[in-house]
């Protein structure tokens, strides 16, 4: 291939190009500010909560990965790039996606359990609770994403998976000397806490 017929086909292609640049800029921008608007979204509901940055960074790099990627797509499609291949492997590899998180529902039900405990705060560590359907009582010692730890009068403890708490009725009866939901989901080592 010959330079004049490079310089002839850009020639022909330029004015598409030029056309197209304008589109392609506001989309690079609106991509931008998606990006923006959620980061800014999951840090406020970060603080709102008491976690941590580091909590909510798996989230961020995940939506920033999805919100680039549909961003090139929707640039490279605007300069005319057949993406329809593309597309039809990214919808996919999205429901392969989602068939996965069904599959994994137990557990996000759980975590899911958990934001809305911190950020309801039905009760604290150091609380006695009582699932009288499920006949389990003792007083909070732990919570991690998974389950709330019980310490019973015997000295042993139960696990309760945290999406029980939105299904059965809960009787609490709060401590003076309680921590934070939030505080104790940060340490490696139950609540050690003084009898009231």
């Amino acid at each position: 291939m010959n330079t004049t017929l490079l310089i002839e086909t850009f020639q022909t292609y330029l004015p598409r190009i030029a056309a197209a640049l304008p589109i392609a800029i506001a989309a690079l921008l609106v991509g931008i500010l998606i990006n923006l608007i959620t980061e800014r979204s999951l840090l406020l509901f970060a603080r709102r909560t008491a976690l941590s940055e580091a909590d909510v960074m798996p989230i961020r790099k995940l939506a920033r990965l999805v919100i680039g990627l549909i961003t090139v797509i929707v640039i490279l499609s605007i300069f005319g790039f057949n993406l329809g291949g593309i597309w039809a492997m990214l919808s996919t590899v999205l429901a392969m996606i989602a068939i996965g998180f069904v599959a994994v529902w137990s557990m996000l039900s759980n975590v899911s359990a958990t934001v809305l405990i911190l950020l309801m705060r039905p009760f604290n560590i150091g609380d006695e609770i009582e699932l009288s359907t499920e006949k389990i009582k003792g007083r909070v010692i732990d919570l991690n994403f998974f389950f709330t730890t019980l310490q019973t009068e015997e000295n042993t403890t139960h696990q309760v998976p945290n999406n029980l708490f939105f299904q059965k009725v809960v009787t609490r009866a709060a401590n003076r000397t309680s921590v934070s939901l939030s505080e104790q989901l940060h340490n490696q080592e139950p609540a050690s806490l003084s009898k009231s």
